[in-house]
């Protein structure tokens, strides 16, 4: 499977609102968010584009890239983020319409599942921080295609 046929159902434009819960870096909040996947570099990579607007008016933004491990079957994500850490990449595949990638860093382990129906995207972040068992949820959103596919 090619990248553009993997990735097809999630490029666009998307925008939508999200729900964040307390964490070490953030109060809890719910945002409006924009976010953009697209194919670049000879479509070798998707290019994600992420832009979040807090109620209490903070700003959050990221620039993700997507590829296939030509060594295999994952698919590899690095995002970029205004928080300022190295990204570290993430593993994933879809299955039927869910990509779910795994990251695993000092801080503690993060899960990403993004769920295309048609036009409406849903995305959750669940994680687990330091050494504890408890996996938690972090963030959910619910987005609309605006353009683009």
């Amino acid at each position: 499977v090619s990248l553009r046929e993997a990735f097809w159902p999630l490029l666009g434009n998307w925008t939508g609102v999200e729900e964040q819960a307390a964490s070490p870096w953030a109060p809890a909040s719910s945002a409006r968010a924009m976010v953009t996947f697209k194919l670049d570099v000879g479509d070798a990579v998707v290019v994600q584009d992420y832009r979040q607007v807090r109620a209490d008016g903070a700003e959050f933004s990221a620039h993700g890239v997507f590829m296939l491990d030509p060594a295999g079957a994952p698919i590899l994500w690095w995002l970029f983020d205004s928080a300022g850490q190295p990204p570290a990449v993430a593993e994933g595949e879809w299955s039927s319409s869910t990509l779910t990638l795994t990251k695993h860093t000092p801080r503690g382990a993060a899960w990403h599942r993004f769920t295309v129906d048609g036009d409406e995207l849903a995305y959750a972040i669940e994680i687990q921080l330091g050494e504890d068992p408890v996996r938690s949820r972090f963030l959910t959103g619910r987005y609309r295609r605006i353009s683009g596919h």
